[in-house]
């Protein structure tokens, strides 16, 4: 069993300091470190030294505010339209059950600098109309890919050493400027990434477990996701497997592996031909892409309320839950 690594604050210090969670109490951890990839190299490396940094007394959770467990001196890889339930209602499929694992694989960036607190409040940028949510289950790299490799479900352990809970939000109306459209704008504002609080390091046969993870997300007490981790469509191995042939993949960066249906974006056929038709044109394909959402569902606004959770269906692991007011910047 895993070890659900956190970094908070308390009444006692305004400094972040590391801890483990375990039974709703926090465990001091007397190892110092501003990335996390400093303390997964001891905790992979040398756990008798990991093991007797965690202190034996210990705080409430309710007692201090977690922190993001990953550091923004990271790469932040995502995937996108990664469950056949997100693509039907991006419009990319009109029959679910339409996927292929043979399709392109989209991979795509997002600024670091979104990371935020798992229960920061989310600033809606200036002249968003479209803010969305997505949940999403991060990954984190064990050791680096620096050359084409082939990762298999066999040595996908070696790789991947924990796992933890992020919400990729996203301006949608950012997202379609510009004609070579602006996904990287849209999903990059400050808050735009909250994570945690639980940085769940992998250990043994854990690494199986990350196909029987149930992904929740309420909006103001309604669940409007409501997936599991089995249904990706482009898994891991095969994921690691395409950013090495291209680019340099580090320990300690994260990839965030796409989210389920129910978000608040919905796109048909209407939609996307308007977008289509009009792609030299900003102003235009903007104002017919907001007033088409805007018709059919009402997006994130100030005084919203988000909540976020993903477990395993045995019970054997928890990345927390994050809570998530949404504000004007």
């Amino acid at each position: 069993m895993g070890t659900a690594l956190v970094r908070y604050t308390d009444t006692n210090s305004t400094d972040s300091v590391w801890g483990v969670l375990r039974d709703e109490q926090v465990f001091p951890l007397a190892l110092s470190g501003e990335h996390h990839k400093d303390i997964m190299k001891i905790y992979f490396s040398d756990r008798a030294k990991f093991d007797a940094a965690v202190s034996e007394d210990s705080i409430a959770e309710s007692e201090v505010e977690f922190q993001a467990p990953i550091s923004r001196h990271v790469q932040l890889f995502l995937q996108g339209m990664n469950y056949a339930s997100h693509r039907k209602e991006g419009g990319l499929f009109h029959d679910e059950d339409k996927e292929d694992e043979h399709d392109e694989n989209s991979i795509f960036y997002k600024a670091s600098s979104s990371i935020s607190k798992p229960n920061e409040t989310i600033l809606r940028p200036n002249n968003c109309q479209l803010l969305d949510y997505e949940i999403e289950l991060g990954l984190v790299m064990k050791k680096p890919l620096h050359q084409p490799t082939a990762v298999t479900e066999n040595n996908l352990g070696e790789y991947i050493g924990g796992i933890f809970l992020a919400n990729d939000v996203s301006a949608r109306d950012f997202m379609f400027g510009a004609p070579a459209m602006q996904w990287f704008k849209g999903k990059s504002q400050r808050t735009f990434c909250p994570a945690g609080p639980v940085l769940y390091l992998l250990d043994g046969d854990d690494i199986k477990k990350i196909y029987d993870l149930e992904l929740k997300l309420y909006l103001n007490g309604k669940l409007k996701q409501d997936s599991v981790t089995e249904q990706m469509i482009h898994k891991p191995p095969k994921t690691l497997s395409e950013l090495s042939v291209f680019t340099m993949v580090e320990a300690g960066d994260c990839i965030l592996t796409g989210t389920p249906g129910g978000v608040l974006m919905n796109l048909n056929l209407k939609t996307a031909l308007a977008i289509l038709l009009n792609m030299k044109n900003d102003y235009n394909r903007r104002k017919k892409l907001i007033s088409a959402q805007l018709a059919r569902a009402e997006f994130l606004k100030p005084g919203d309320f988000l909540e976020l959770e993903i477990k395993s269906r045995c019970g054997s692991i928890n990345l927390g839950r994050q809570q998530n007011l949404i504000a004007d910047a």
